[in-house]
């Protein structure tokens, strides 16, 4: 809901919000901001902090931030809407009728129609799958086991093999082909500039967000041999996968004492099936750190159940770190002889996946048991360098882990519990920041730590350039030359370094509070994360070009990962593969040209 500028604007100048906080936190000043505990996530130390000059409020420990809106969001567990009445009725407001500003007016009308075209695109699909054209796609789905029942409550659906099938049908409609683009239904080929269905002879699983709304798509295709497997909808106005899981829209009802994260839209379809239906998925790609927020928004306690294959249990490893990360706790459910979850639930029923649950791992357990499958414990040498390595990551271990970790280990050695301790005590210091692993084991995990750091280092560079735009008109120029779209990986920061462009132009100093006061919780606190150092830059234009080549090299380098997932792939054709090494070179020379 949008509320007149004028009158917003009125009640957040008679809602200071050292005023508002200060009604729930003994603030104290410390430097240009005060503190106090926070009042969301339990602490002893304060890291809660409230800027007075910027009206913004942010938490180092977990991470909530905005404008006094968002505050009261947070504190009263109220909706938007809700937030503004009880502010309104604090500072002695009338509510005034709903009143939408122009801009708002028109952003919330374009997404209005997006989300009408993804919700009429994913109708069009499921009447497809029930129709002539969708034999093919009945037969995959009952080959997997998926029933009509779930059809209906995942909004399954078929894609034709035609190229413009959905293109005519939204046509029909009122909808322009730069829509459906937009909305990421269509393709548009650059040379040509021909547009065309994105999705064709796949099955199609709808991605609906908490709100219900359909926002995205994921196609798989019929057989294994066809490549790529998925085709996901890319970013675009609605939707972005790193901010998203699929299932959640299903998890609003009653209380949740955990979620069970797993890789796959059939994953959580077949553990529905099965009766467990606190399962959601990443959304073609590795767990980020909003989903993992995301996450922290429903429950404490997740469990990972990525398939049992060697690229499942590396991808468990870097989600469990992610999710340590950001405070929630994490325990793994291991899956017998490579399994997936779905597989093992049509064998074993909720009764076997319950079993599993209760022995799930926690993190060092599994890191532990990760680390053993790299050897044969029937073999003395292996099993004796296994107990070598694993005494090493022990003894990083506080007090309590080392004597529980000693003791299995003991058991799956054969060593006494005296020879492993001794072995734990003689590892040198710098062995304790990382156990000895094989060849292998140590590529994947450095693939890893550069994927984590390429994530975490664009958005210090997407949050720093914010600071120096704000901070400098000339560091905003630079940013606003480039595609602010492009720049900006969330909706949120492209929002907000919108507004200060616009700001700019009308010769206007930014207000931040009404710019954060209509963005989504999880885009307040990006932005709020952006502003939370309080140190001014003395070169703020020169900074800027830094983070803008900090953001262009982690572009090719998330491009070239890409490239490194394509040519892992055993099918690809000696051509293609040619096409793709050129490729790498060619970003890789490019990147060295920034540096």
């Amino acid at each position: 809901m949008a509320y007149p500028d004028q009158w917003l604007s009125e009640l957040l100048s008679k809602s200071d919000i050292v005023s508002v906080v200060s009604s729930y936190v003994d603030l104290k000043p410390k430097g240009h901001r005060l503190w106090g505990l926070c009042p969301v996530h339990g602490e002893k130390t304060a890291s809660f902090s409230v800027s007075p000059d910027r009206q913004l409020y942010y938490c180092f420990g977990c991470h909530i931030g905005g404008s006094v809106i968002q505050f009261i969001m947070d504190v009263e567990h109220m909706t938007f809407p809700e937030a503004v009445e009880h502010l309104a009725n604090r500072a002695g407001m009338a509510m005034p009728e709903e009143v939408n500003d122009a801009a708002m007016q028109r952003d919330r009308a374009k997404r209005e129609r997006l989300a009408e075209a993804c919700k009429l695109a994913a109708r069009f699909y499921m009447k497809t799958l029930l129709g002539e054209q969708g034999a093919s796609g009945r037969a995959y789905l009952k080959k997997r086991g998926i029933t009509s029942e779930s059809v209906k409550r995942f909004g399954i659906g078929y894609a034709p093999a035609e190229w413009e099938a959905l293109k005519r049908y939204l046509g029909e409609k009122g909808y322009s082909p730069e829509e459906l683009v937009e909305a990421g239904l269509l393709v548009k080929n650059d040379q040509s500039g021909r547009t065309y269905d994105a999705y064709r002879g796949r099955v199609i699983f709808p991605i609906i967000a908490a709100n219900g709304r359909v926002i995205g798509f994921g196609a798989r295709v019929l057989n294994n041999e066809e490549k790529p497997k998925y085709i996901n909808t890319g970013d675009t106005l609605l939707y972005n996968k790193r901010n998203n899981l699929y299932g959640l829209n299903l998890q609003k009802s009653g209380k949740l004492n955990d979620l069970v994260m797993v890789e796959g839209y059939t994953d959580v379809i077949g553990l529905f099936e099965a009766g467990v239906t606190n399962a959601v998925a990443s959304l073609g790609t590795a767990l980020t750190q909003q989903q993992a927020r995301l996450l922290k928004r429903y429950v404490s306690n997740v469990y990972i159940a990525y398939d049992g294959d060697a690229a499942g249990q590396n991808a468990t490893i870097r989600g469990l770190d992610i999710l340590t990360a950001e405070g929630l706790s994490v325990r793994v459910i291991v899956f017998p002889n490579g399994q997936d979850p779905d597989e093992f639930v049509r064998k074993n029923g909720k009764e076997g996946f319950d079993r599993l649950k209760e022995d799930a791992l926690a993190l060092n357990a599994f890191k532990l048991e990760a680390m053993a499958r790299n050897f044969s414990m029937e073999k003395e040498n292996e099993r004796e360098q296994y107990a070598m390595d694993a005494c090493r990551f022990i003894a990083t271990l506080s007090p309590v882990e080392r004597e529980r970790y000693y003791l299995e280990l003991s058991k799956k050695t054969g060593y006494s519990l005296e020879t492993l301790r001794a072995q734990g005590e003689s590892a040198r210091p710098l062995d304790r920041q990382q156990p000895v692993t094989t060849r292998k084991e140590q590529l994947t995990a450095s693939r890893r730590r550069s994927a984590n750091e390429m994530e975490s280092e664009r958005a210090r560079a997407e949050s720093a350039l914010l600071f120096h735009m704000l901070q400098s008109r000339a560091a905003l120029n630079l940013a606003k030359e480039r595609d602010l779209e492009k720049l900006f990986s969330d909706e949120g920061l492209r929002v907000f370094a919108r507004a200060l462009v616009n700001a700019n132009a009308r010769g206007e100093e930014p207000n931040l509070p009404l710019i954060l006061s209509g963005m989504e919780k999880y885009d307040a606190e990006r932005v709020s994360a952006a502003f939370k150092e309080e140190a001014v830059c003395a070169e703020p234009e020169k900074a800027a070009k830094d983070c803008l080549c900090r953001i262009e090299r982690c572009e090719m380098a998330e491009k070239i990962e890409d490239i490194k997932r394509e040519l892992s792939e055993p099918s690809l054709t000696a051509g293609k593969r040619a096409e793709l090494l050129k490729q790498m070179q060619t970003l890789n020379l490019q990147m060295r040209g920034l540096n």
